[in-house]
């Protein structure tokens, strides 16, 4: 057996003890087991928590999309994985960032119709979404004659995950406020979670 080996069997020994880790709860897909894992925070990004989770392999499998409650004190918050580094010894690590706590509803508004055209008909399909409004903005926008004047803002809004196939008749609905899709940005940064840019349509 190598050093290096050795000092991974060492490394996952240590984290199973709380000498070094901190005492979970793993959910992975329906499974909620007691892990002993080491969470380092890292810097915000996005305005979100973030961290750096070191799990051993034997004995916890990971998924992107995993989530863990973690307890200090009193406080209580729920981690979502990311992604994680591929492992090269015993131990791997995972990039996770804080459950987001807004739960908005996304309406997916389609056309469907019957082979010839003549019958058309708006298909309204709803799921929540797990979010987290971050900044706004406001501008004053002027007709070509000069003489109207209205307050357009942009809103801006981290998602948890991606919505597949989103199109601008879709719709953002929270605490009764409807939204417009105008677009969704995700920056090639595997650290960032994707935005939606949005316009008031109610």
């Amino acid at each position: 057996m190598s050093l290096r080996d050795q000092m991974a069997i060492d490394a996952c020994a240590i984290l199973s003890t709380e000498d070094l880790g901190e005492r979970i709860d793993w959910t992975s897909g329906a499974t909620t087991l007691p892990r002993t894992v080491r969470v380092i925070e890292q810097a915000e990004r996005q305005t979100v928590r973030r961290a750096h989770i070191w799990t051993p392999i034997a004995t916890t499998a990971v998924s992107v999309g995993d989530t863990f409650r973690l307890k200090r004190g009193s406080a209580v918050s729920t981690w979502v994985v990311l992604y994680s580094d591929p492992a090269e010894t015993g131990i791997q690590r995972h990039y996770c960032h804080e459950q987001l706590t807004t739960l908005v509803t996304l309406t997916r508004h389609r056309l469907t119709g019957s082979r010839s055209g003549t019958r058309k008909s708006v298909v309204k399909t709803t799921e929540q979404l797990r979010a987290k409004w971050f900044q706004s903005s406001a501008e004053i926008e002027t007709t070509e004659g000069g003489r109207r004047r209205r307050m357009s803002g942009e809103f801006y809004l981290i998602l948890q995950s991606f919505p597949q196939n989103l199109n601008a008749a879709d719709t953002i609905t929270d605490q009764g406020r409807h939204y417009r899709v105008e677009r969704i940005d995700q920056d090639f940064s595997r650290e960032d979670l994707p935005y939606a840019i949005l316009s008031r349509s109610d």
